[in-house]
């Protein structure tokens, strides 16, 4: 029997690849939802540019591609991945992935990740003191600027020169890679003055600054003691006898970066953007956040992740063999596409699922494969319980600092920034400082005011 009769694949759009292409850039999730609709949880589709591949949905599907060997599916050639190098650990897959990982995952769990509660309320709180009161502002700004500096202090260890340094060139640098990611061919290195030329002289900026803080770590005689994540990663290296490899360890710290600043960002706006529109959510949290729960606060953060990920699909590739998944049989080559989206509102997994309703979560985990708004598996986010952590501590914050104020205005749309999701009017609020003297009825007349 020949290797062509040993593959099957689902149906699926039968439009040309290049009309697949421009729906994958300009309209993914509007493109992809029709197509679940139409054809079920799992369709072919074959885009230019990316390659023939399937969409899938659902706890069971998921879990069979969460739970696949690792020499069966690969996640490393993706244009994140290449966009970061080959140090970042999008870029890896098998030993060297599981390597990195390893390496990776014990300061963003545990008591370490702990340890970066009192620098985040710190970073929420310094922000906040700009905030206008009475008067509707965009979010996401603010939300932008605390979730970098939280990761440039607690991640990177930047302080002083480089944290300006940094804090500067970072989202020149965010919005070179966004339109890489989108475009390869048009992104590349044309000359010092194209598009491509002038983000590849940012990223060698990027470098030379890494570089100069790695030296800086490495000089420090308290090392050791340090608590930022790129000292945990020098020292893993020097007790382990490895040189320092600073275009790698610039290329994870980006990753990093990239992985949990500007999603983290738009998780918070979306946060805003759904509690303004839920009083009853919003009266809770205010009472909460002024106590030490947090259980209604952190199931408020997981409604938000399900029913608004900032992320709306992550991926694998078959590798070497056929791989069977619902009864198809995939070549090698083929992208696994998990629609983390329509996964996330399935209304088999989460019923009433376009109902934002946070009381889903109070005593109950979410479940592994039907909300993964981190993904899955041996690629799940990182930095996922660290992010959570995040949110959960700047929104105390702010409830804690501020009355916020409720509307009656129609949900925000979604805009996509080359990365995340986030509201398309960047999460309007409106904020007054709460004075201590105000009991009782949490409900203030700021909150009952429509922006």
């Amino acid at each position: 029997m020949s290797a062509a009769a040993d593959i099957s694949l689902p149906p699926g759009p039968r439009n040309p690849k290049r009309v697949n292409a421009a729906l994958f850039l300009a309209a993914r999730n509007r493109a992809f939802h029709r197509w679940h609709q139409q054809y079920g949880d799992i369709f072919f589709v074959d885009i230019a540019g990316f390659g023939p591949a399937v969409s899938i949905r659902g706890a069971e599907l998921h879990r069979k591609v969460f739970t696949a060997k690792g020499n069966i599916l690969h996640a490393g050639d993706n244009a994140l991945g290449r966009t970061l190098g080959e140090g970042s650990i999008f870029s890896m897959d098998e030993e060297e992935h599981l390597a990195e990982r390893r390496k990776l995952l014990p300061p963003f769990h545990g008591e370490r990740m702990r340890s970066y509660e009192n620098l985040v309320e710190f970073e929420a709180n310094r922000e906040m003191d700009s905030w206008p009161s009475n008067e509707p502002f965009p979010t996401i700004k603010s939300f932008n600027r605390v979730t970098l500096r939280i990761i440039l202090r607690a991640v990177f260890g930047a302080e002083g020169r480089e944290l300006s340094q940094l804090e500067e060139i970072i989202p020149p640098i965010t919005r070179y890679g966004q339109m890489r990611v989108a475009s390869e061919r048009l992104m590349r290195d044309y000359g010092r003055h194209s598009p491509g030329g002038r983000g590849e002289a940012l990223m060698a900026r990027f470098h030379e600054i890494i570089r100069n803080l790695i030296d800086k770590h490495l000089s420090d005689p308290d090392l050791e003691e340090r608590i930022d994540i790129l000292a945990l990663m020098l020292n893993t290296d020097l007790k382990e006898g490895r040189a320092v490899d600073y275009q790698a360890t610039g290329e994870e710290l980006m990753t990093i970066l990239v992985a949990g600043h500007e999603t983290t960002a738009s998780s918070l706006a979306w946060t805003i953007e759904r509690v303004t529109r839920h009083p009853e959510v919003l009266d809770r949290l205010t009472v909460d956040a002024r106590t030490d729960e947090s259980e209604y606060r952190l199931a408020v953060i997981n409604e938000v992740l399900r029913i608004r990920p900032v992320i709306g699909m992550t991926g694998r590739s078959v590798f070497a063999e056929n791989f069977e998944l619902d009864g198809w049989k995939l070549p090698a080559g083929t992208r696994v596409i998990c629609n983390i989206r329509e996964t996330n509102m399935d209304s088999n997994a989460h019923p009433e699922a376009d109902h934002f309703n946070p009381d889903r979560y109070l005593g109950k985990k979410p479940d592994t494969y039907s909300w993964i708004p981190f993904g899955g598996g041996m690629r799940r986010c990182l930095g996922a319980a660290f992010a959570q952590m995040e949110m959960d501590i700047v929104l105390r914050t702010l409830l804690r600092r501020f009355d916020l104020a409720a509307t009656n205005r129609l949900a925000e749309g979604e805009k996509f920034k080359g990365l995340a999701y986030a509201p398309s009017k960047g999460a309007v609020a409106m904020v007054r400082p709460r004075q201590e003297a105000d009991t009782g009825n949490t409900r203030t007349p700021v909150q009952a005011a429509a922006i």
